[in-house]
């Protein structure tokens, strides 16, 4: 796809990602089947198929002066997640906190968001 000069959904988001962490700041993305996205179109963290619990980031390995990547699949709780998500965020407010849903599987009419002066 480079050489051909073409960027899919999957090398757009890693280059979005990319860029902010080597801007130094930390990425953190969480949801359900995260780490290999919803369609196996995202390859963030690739797992040893011989040795049990070994893996490998190759986002963290961009640049010796880069932000970290925690990527991590949750539980398909989303007030869970979302709580813990806007928690980490309020406590890290330099870093960028995604958490992807899957497609008709959530509850975001229940969900209220309230942001303090607006």
């Amino acid at each position: 796809m480079l050489q051909e000069r073409q960027v899919d959904w999957g090398l757009a988001e890693s280059m979005a990602i990319g860029s902010v962490l080597l801007d130094g700041h930390h990425v953190r993305f969480s949801g359900q089947d995260v780490e290999r996205g919803t369609f196996s179109h995202r390859h963030h963290v690739l797992h040893d198929q011989e040795k049990d619990l070994a893996y490998y980031v190759p986002m963290n390995y961009l640049h010796s002066t880069q932000g970290h990547y925690t990527i991590c699949n949750s539980s398909l709780s989303e007030f869970a997640s979302l709580g813990f998500e806007l928690g980490y965020s309020t406590t890290n407010p330099n870093s960028l906190i995604i958490w992807e849903a899957q497609f008709g599987k959530n509850n975001f009419e229940k969900l209220r968001w309230t942001v303090p002066g607006l």
